[in-house]
């Protein structure tokens, strides 16, 4: 259950949100042109399978008006310059290191996006962060400055928050949380910040094992996916089905509250394995065990 403070924080800012915020993928392919489109994506092991990039590239080809594909568990920089190189239009890639590590990158788009080359931080607590420092994008959209933080928390844990154990998964992401809030009071504050990625945790998790409280109970951050953590028809809405559970989360400060509570701002898990003759069997085996969640902000001012 979600704490009462967060219970009415929810309420309250849920009552004046878009009010199509959870649709399935089948519905919402794309997005109103206008609108800054962000989709986080841990893309299992990339590439799993010879014909990952093959699928991939219909697949994003065919998402009308995404702007940044924010990703996770990149494990090759030569496969993913291939597959921006075949996307229609112009587009570009980072990635954190060229390591065999599954490391945090970006997929950008040229023709709709300016930005500053991408950067780690919080380096000094990458403990807390199973070795994966959060990796900063820093960009313009129609005339507006946004920070965009991808993430990936650490994975696994029994559900129980233990504050006494430094190695306990559930305490690691706890940290992760606050030095992330800290992170960003002091060096974004007042400016339009979204931190999307795989966060490996639930956020309706009960209060005493909540390693989200930070964000939870601050009138400073929103989760915009937080509809879909709360449905109970796991397979039409969560990201992680296998578990079954939502791990992947979108994240947004304050200043981008206005925006989302616009008509036009959605945010959906893309249910792609519709899109595969043996439904999800086919796109574990050729995409990843997580679907990618995706933002549609109205930025119109």
């Amino acid at each position: 259950m979600l704490n009462n403070i967060w219970k009415i924080i929810f309420l309250v800012f849920l009552s004046s949100c878009a009010s199509d915020s959870i649709v399935d993928s089948e519905n919402n392919s794309s997005s109103n042109p206008n609108n800054l489109d962000i989709v986080t994506w841990n893309i299992e092991r990339y590439p799993k399978h010879s014909n990952t990039n093959n699928y991939l590239e219909s697949i994003i080809n065919n998402l009308e008006g995404v702007d940044i594909i924010a990703l996770q568990e990149i494990e090759s920089s030569a496969d993913i310059n291939e597959l921006a190189n075949s996307l229609d239009g112009s587009w570009t890639f980072y990635r954190h290191e060229n390591s065999d590590w599954g490391e945090l990158s970006y997929l950008i788009n040229l023709e709709t996006i300016t930005f500053q080359e991408p950067y780690s931080i919080l380096n000094e607590y990458q403990y807390y962060f199973a070795y994966r420092p959060p990796y900063v994008l820093e960009f313009n959209y129609n005339n507006q400055d946004f920070v965009l933080i991808n993430v990936h928390y650490k994975c696994c844990g029994d559900g129980n928050l233990d504050e006494q154990d430094s190695g306990d998964e559930e305490y690691r992401r706890l940290q992760a949380s606050i030095y992330l809030d800290n992170y960003i009071s002091t060096n974004f504050n007042n400016s339009n910040v979204i931190i999307v990625g795989d966060f490996n945790d639930s956020l309706d998790d009960s209060a005493s094992d909540n390693v989200f409280n930070i964000f939870l109970d601050s009138s400073e951050y929103f989760f915009t996916d937080l509809p879909m953590a709360l449905e109970s028809n796991y397979w039409e809405y969560w990201s992680f089905p296998n578990w079954p559970s939502h791990l992947d989360h979108i994240l947004i400060t304050s200043e981008l509250f206005d925006e989302y509570e616009k008509s036009n701002s959605t945010c959906t898990t893309l249910v792609f394995d519709n899109l595969f003759n043996n439904g999800w069997l086919g796109y574990d085996m050729y995409i990843s065990d997580h679907r990618p969640v995706h933002l549609s902000l109205d930025t119109n001012q």
